[in-house]
Formats: structure tokens, sequence, C-alpha cells
């Protein structure tokens, strides 16, 4: 017979075996049921990335702040801070301050400009889709974008600081559907808005590997051997995608064998954004020089200039090298006279005047201007180079 003693132990034991081997269930907060982002919620907290709060309420339409937001990311992407020593004034002895040093150290979130980081403070549209991008290292301030982009939304133009990154959510349907037709990128984003973009983000396909054959002009379709998989991934990319190599954008028939290579898909299944790394070449300094004058010359206008085919280019920038001219102190005749020789037949004065007024149109140094109108390839890249670092140096100390 069992003595007392003995069914106290077995009691006990059973007891511990329940709590350690039958997994915890976290209650389901009683405010989102039947909320547009309850099935979102719901997964994220089956898979321990959200929780509510203690009085079991998970508070959707509720701002989201800058810590419970680096607190959430840093959970999904499991990411661990490795630094001991804080990055900003005000998150030492923060209940988030390992979670925000991880995504600081991953340059996911930034502080700002008085060391801070400001944890406490609601997090707008824009600041969420810029962090959720930047997950996807897309949007990137490394990117040029040589392409034209039609606006998505009317309240946004290229010239707003995280215009990329919300058409690069947008394109890959990160974003909830009431987001429209405006954005309203100051408006504050919602924990509800959160659960359900991150929950798109991770669901999202993204296939990396290298390009194992040249793709073929007007394929369009690119051949990757995914990394650690021998099966053979096979996508064709629509016109309307995003393709970047080497952070410029591009066309599938400049990319090359051996890049490597990121395919994003959209909530369809369709590849949306593209990007690849290989060795530089000569359509990628085109490109570069597109992206340093800001776009004022095409690929094709700089291929032709480059060429000697100045009657391909003139007549679109006539009108803006003759102000230039005139600008520079040349008479009306000096300025037309330059305007309609070839440039081969440039006497040394008027080539200095024109490399002059190239430079003040395209906002590039004389040097590079020059190189430019004397075809020489070998100047070009240094100067191109050249001022690329000193635009990020321009950048990084400004």
């Amino acid at each position: 017979m069992i003595s007392l003693r003995h069914r106290l132990i077995l009691s006990l034991l059973l007891v511990l075996v329940f709590l350690f081997v039958t997994p915890v269930v976290q209650a389901m907060p009683a405010d989102i049921a039947g909320h547009w982002v309850e099935d979102s919620v719901k997964s994220l907290i089956d898979q321990g990335i959200l929780n509510g709060y203690p009085d079991g309420s998970f508070r959707p339409d509720q701002s989201i702040s800058r810590a419970e937001l680096a607190k959430t990311l840093a959970t999904a992407y499991e990411l661990k801070g490795a630094s001991r020593e804080g990055q900003f004034t005000d998150t030492k002895g923060h209940w988030a301050e390992d979670y925000i040093e991880a995504l600081a150290e991953t340059q996911i979130i930034t502080g700002y400009p008085d060391g801070s980081f400001k944890p406490e403070a609601p997090v707008t549209r824009a600041e969420m889709v810029v962090m959720l991008t930047r997950l996807l290292k897309i949007g990137t301030e490394e990117e040029h974008y040589t392409m034209e982009f039609i606006p998505t939304f009317p309240d946004l133009t290229e010239d707003y600081w995280a215009f990329y990154q919300i058409e690069m959510a947008a394109k890959l349907g990160l974003l909830p559907r009431y987001y429209s037709p405006e954005f309203n990128p100051s408006r504050l984003a919602s924990r509800a808005d959160t659960a359900w973009m991150l929950q798109q983000l991770l669901n999202l396909k993204t296939v990396r590997g290298q390009v194992i054959d040249q793709p073929e002009a007007g394929t369009n379709l690119i051949t990757v051997r995914p990394e650690g998989d021998d099966q053979i991934e096979i996508a064709v990319i629509p016109s309307e995608a995003v393709v970047l190599r080497n952070n410029i954008t591009t066309t599938v028939d400049t990319l090359t064998k051996e890049d490597q290579i990121t395919i994003y898909y959209n909530r369809n299944n369709e590849p949306t954004v593209v990007k690849a790394f290989g060795e530089v070449n000569k359509a990628d300094l085109l490109s570069r020089l597109s992206a340093l004058v800001e776009g004022r010359l095409t690929t094709e206008q700089i291929a032709s200039i480059l060429a000697g085919n100045w009657d391909e280019v003139k007549e679109g920038i006539k009108g803006e090298l003759y102000n230039q001219l005139l600008k520079i102190g040349l008479t009306a005749e000096e300025a037309e006279s330059i305007l309609v020789q070839d440039w081969a037949y440039l006497d040394t004065i008027s080539r200095d005047r024109l490399t002059s007024a190239v430079s003040g149109y395209l906002g590039i140094t004389r040097d590079l201007s020059g190189a430019i109108l004397a075809r020489d390839w070998e100047r070009i890249k240094e100067f191109a180079r050249i001022e690329l670092t000193a635009m990020a140096l321009g950048k990084i100390l400004g």
C-alpha cells in the first residue's frame, strides 16, 4: 500500500511533468476578436513574436512605440546585440535596451542627431515602412534609381525621404489596404498595422543564390541556383519589376552569369524586386554616371556621348546647354556656333567652354565633364569613383 508521503511525492512529480512537458498556450487578447487584424495577431502570438498587455488586451488601434517595435522586430528576426555599450543616451537601463541595440547594430533603426533614441516616441507610418524594408535590405541609401517611378500615392513625390521604401513596400504588398488613396506618412502606425505588415513580411518568398546562365535579351528570364539547394529556380521577371545591379536600377538582360542575386516575390508570388551584385562592367558605369547626374542624362544618352554620337543627344539637352553657355559669358552667336558643331572638331577654347556648360548642367566637376567629352574611359572611371566617394562622405559628414 502506498503511504501518504509517497502519494504526495507522486502527485508533485505529476505536477512537475505537466508543467515542463505541456506547452504553455498564451491566452488570446479579448479585444482582437472580430478585428481585421485578428488572424495576424493570433499567428504572431503563437510564434512568440507578439504578446498582449498584463490586463489581457492587445489594444490593436493604439500607436506603437519605438521600443515596442524594436522588441517585435528583434524577436521576429532573432537579432541580438553584441555591443555592451549603449549607442544612445536615453536607453541605458530601459526594458527594451537589448532589442534596441540589436536593431541599431544591424542598421535597422537609427537614433536622432542629439544621440537619443526616444524609445517611448510613437512610430509613424513612414518610419515603420523604412524599418521593414531595411530588414529586407531593399530601399537602402546605397541604391540609385535611374528609372522613373509613377507615385502610388498622390501625397508622396520622389523628393520625400522615404519615397522609394514606401514604393517598394507597396509593390510587395506589405501595406494595409486602407493606406490609400493617400499614404499619410506622418500618421502614427497602429499595433494592428504593425502586426499585419510584419506577418506579410515574414510570409514573403525570397530566393537568394547565383545566376547560372546569362539572361537572354528580351526574355526577362533568370535561372538561379539557390543557396544550399540543388533545385534550380527559374523566374520570369515582369517588366514592371524593379531590377538593381550593384545598387543601380537596370534591366534583366544586364545581369550576368555568376551574379549573386536575391529575388523578392510579392504576396501574389510574383517576382517584384531583384537585387544582384557582380563584377562592375560598362553598363554599371553608364548607370552610375546617369545616377551621378541625377537622371539629367539617361544611360543611352551617356553611351551615345561616349561613342561620339552627339547628334543623338544634343537635341534633347540643347536648350539647357545653350542657357548654360550664356550663363558662363558666351554670346548667343558663340553658344549657337558651339552647339551646331561636332564635338570632335571643337577647338580648345570652345571645348573648354562646352566642358563648363556640361559641368554646370549635369552638376558634376569639370574634370569628369571633360573626360566624358574626350570619351576617356579610364579617366571617367577614376573621376566617377572620386565623385561618388565625395558624395558619400558628404552625406556622412554633412
